[in-house]
């Protein structure tokens, strides 16, 4: 089994290389990220957004060695695969042409989230609230409100995905969070599952942190949202010892990322939450942190860099409380809005703390 991982590590690693170097020969603009300017591009070169083939092509090769073993492992990772080819290949288009729309991606995530639903019975079937969890047992309704954790999730990493080695390290933890309850509870399959996305993730992060060589697109991080959103659910499902908000809190900093966006531009902004801004907390960490901790005078790549550490430590957060009480919905809860409070106190520190003259 350690083959098949490392199998996947190096067909990520050798397909984003080979992504950098193809791109950097011919200079395709289909492939890069044109143009650098607007509120959510921190680059200073065109860089290639495809980084999610290789992620795509790693879990693909991964099947090889699984399915000569029949195992059902093969079958169900098939099944994963051919539900999030139709969030990957909506974003994949998007990266190449530009022109994919947010309604067209939103009703490609809607067919993925209702193809895992009736292949793998991807289901949310519990919160562990007795009043909620009544209207769940309404099949119609579970099916609804699965749809829409997965599109949520799916667009979430997506959010966060400003930084080089934000988006990709925050899933690396959240995945071996995930793999971790998934290996205590003897499910074998989503834990081969999150090891393969690990892997695969690691393979493009090489390349992404520090330097920026290659970024994940919305391909790639649609895919990984999807793929965190299908874990997640099916944990829950399969595993009634596992708490309903074991999910919640290890992947609450992209949920509240999106919760607190769509309350910041609705409601204080008054303006549509799909219109992309600067003000979201890791644009605050680069714009006003970043500065004060290395200076008005360091160049955008190193405060790049720099800014994605401290977002990794604030998924923490959430992610060590969930592995330590996977199974105890009290101490989750608690957690839960703990990183709230902490979320909302380094917003409000960050935006209202005006940088000295030096550093503006």
């Amino acid at each position: 089994m350690t083959i098949t991982f490392l199998l996947a590590l190096f067909v990520s690693f050798f397909s984003c290389l080979f992504i950098i170097v193809f791109n950097r020969k011919w200079k395709s603009s289909h492939m890069s990220d044109m143009p650098l300017s607007g509120p959510q591009k921190f680059h200073t070169v065109p860089t290639p957004r495809l980084g999610g083939v290789g992620l795509v092509l790693g879990l693909l090769t991964a099947l090889i060695p699984l399915s000569l073993e029949q195992t059902d492992t093969a079958k169900r990772l098939t099944l994963a695969l051919l539900s999030a080819s139709f969030v990957f290949f909506s974003g994949l288009i998007e990266d190449l042409t530009k022109r994919f729309g947010w309604k067209e991606r939103t009703i490609f995530m809607v067919l993925g989230s209702l193809t895992a639903v009736f292949t793998l019975d991807a289901r949310i079937v519990r919160v562990d609230l007795s009043y909620v969890d009544s209207l769940l047992n309404i099949w119609l309704l579970s099916v609804a409100f699965s749809v829409f954790a997965m599109v949520g999730l799916t667009n979430a990493i997506n959010i966060i995905d400003g930084f080089n080695g934000l988006a990709s390290m925050v899933s690396i933890i959240m995945f071996l969070a995930f793999g971790f309850v998934a290996f205590k509870v003897g499910d074998y399959f989503l834990f081969t599952l999150c090891l393969l996305m690990v892997s695969v993730l690691a393979g493009f992060f090489l390349f992404n942190y520090p330097n920026g060589l290659i970024f994940l697109g919305d391909g790639g991080a649609y895919f990984t949202g999807f793929m965190l959103a299908l874990v997640a659910i099916l944990l829950v499902k399969n595993h009634p010892d596992i708490s309903a908000w074991f999910p919640v809190v290890v992947c609450v900093y992209p949920i509240f990322e999106v919760l607190f966006s769509i309350y910041r531009k609705a409601i204080l902004r008054n303006m549509s939450p799909f219109v992309p801004d600067g003000l979201h907390l890791h644009m605050l960490f680069y714009k006003r942190l970043t500065k004060l901790l290395l200076g008005a005078g360091a160049n955008k790549l190193k405060r790049n860099a720099s800014t994605s550490p401290f977002l990794w430590l604030l998924s923490s957060l959430g992610v060590v409380p969930g592995v330590l009480w996977w199974n105890s919905t009290p101490m989750l809860v608690v957690s839960a809005f703990l990183f709230a409070f902490v979320y909302l106190f380094l917003y409000w520190k960050v935006l209202m703390r005006r940088p000295p003259s030096w550093a503006r």
